[in-house]
């Protein structure tokens, strides 16, 4: 059985969880007996070199304009897969990646469709034609993959005409062949100029207002209070001259911080389990921005912080709660709240036992239910119900 997975984000590009989704599900199928193909759109940081060795192939989708003309673009390579096997089980790591299977459907009745939906691309839906067209995409599809609980519930409640009983939960996954506890040289600090022998407290995310970092340093003359050691990383991307960005740094000024903050730009693929590994504590705890319909899907930093023996710490909002269970693999807090997350990160530094505790149980808890292996198996039986 041939698939096929169209996608607009693919590794190595940088982050993501629609990257990180499709990859790992790319590597397992094939173990599972499925002859798998991967189309990502063409992008200059895209190397396909980088795949060679993996048992699936993959493909670049060119086109100009992508944002406007996708749906034109997904069109021509699904239609040229089909004609090749008209049985083909196509998966679309978002919805608009989905658009044209609607039509192809009709021409290819042996055809199947699995949508995945993650949470932006869901809550951000505002207008009446967007409404339509995801009716029709959902309509068409044998399954729709919603990774977290929230994500699901937002289908539903926004798509109340139509039959919604084939959209399920299906949570992220984490690849722990990549993702683990590792020793770290001290070059490694020197690299990144964080001061060791510190009691790091980590957040890796794009830094952008969802994402909360402010509430974070916010917290942090609360916990230097008692903890003098504490040291906060930033590390993610940012857009040049972003205001959010230039205001985390005028927040650091105000607060004295500047000695208790690095802010690194971006990690590549063989530092992140370091980064991870030299943490006591990775906070996340992001807002929802109602105005925007900016919110966080699940939030696959957890899983991966877990895996790499790092509890975690976020908050109560969107699709958090399927990756962080409070007091199993970390602890939840409410969002824009700096005192909860100080009180949190202090409850982890000043007992040892329980922050050892909820590591045992952050790995334990990827391993049992947040592999890719796990999570593609419950994916093919999902559609093969």
């Amino acid at each position: 059985m041939n698939v096929a997975i169209i996608t607009g984000h693919f590794p190595p590009m940088r982050g993501g969880g629609i990257a990180e989704w499709a990859f790992g599900i790319a590597k397992e199928l094939p173990n599972l007996g499925y002859k798998t193909s991967v189309y990502a759109r063409h992008r200059k940081d895209l190397d396909l070199e980088t795949h060679r060795d993996e048992n699936f192939e993959i493909y670049p989708m060119y086109g100009r304009n992508w944002h406007e003309f996708h749906r034109f673009y997904s069109a021509y390579y699904m239609w040229k897969i089909l004609r090749k096997n008209n049985d083909t089980i196509f998966i679309a790591t978002t919805w608009e990646m989905a658009k044209p299977f609607n039509f192809l459907k009709k021409r290819f009745p042996k055809s199947k469709m699995i949508v995945v939906a993650h949470g932006l691309e869901i809550t951000r839906i505002k207008s009446s034609s967007e409404l339509k067209v995801i009716n029709n995409v959902i309509s068409s599809s044998d399954i729709v993959l919603a990774v977290s609980r929230f994500t699901r519930d937002e289908i539903k409640n926004k798509l109340k005409d139509i039959d919604t009983s084939h959209v399920k939960f299906l949570p992220n996954g984490v690849d722990t062949n990549r993702f683990y506890q590792t020793e770290v040289e001290a070059d490694f600090y020197n690299k990144y100029k964080i001061p060791q022998n510190s009691d790091l407290i980590l957040t890796l995310a794009r830094i952008i207002k969802r994402k909360a970092h402010d509430d974070v340093l916010r917290a942090l003359p609360d916990v230097l209070s008692q903890f003098p050691k504490a040291h906060y990383i930033i590390a993610g991307p940012h857009r040049k001259e972003d205001s959010y960005f230039s205001s985390l740094n005028k927040l650091v000024g105000e607060l004295s911080l500047q000695k208790h903050v690095t802010f690194i730009d971006f990690l590549p693929d063989k530092d992140l389990k370091k980064i991870y590994s030299i943490s006591k504590v990775y906070v996340m705890p992001s807002r929802n921005l109602h105005e925007t319909g900016d919110s966080e899907g699940f939030g696959i930093t957890f899983l991966e912080a877990n895996a790499c023996g790092c509890p975690v710490i976020g908050s109560y909002e969107g699709g958090i709660p399927d990756a962080v269970e409070n007091e199993v693999n970390g602890l939840l807090v409410s969002s824009d709240s700096p005192p909860e997350i100080a009180s949190a990160i202090k409850k982890m530094f000043s007992d040892e036992d329980y922050r050892m505790n909820l590591v045992k149980q952050g790995k334990d808890r990827v391993s049992e239910r947040f592999t890719w292996e796990k999570l593609t198996f419950q994916m093919i039986k999902m559609l093969k119900k």
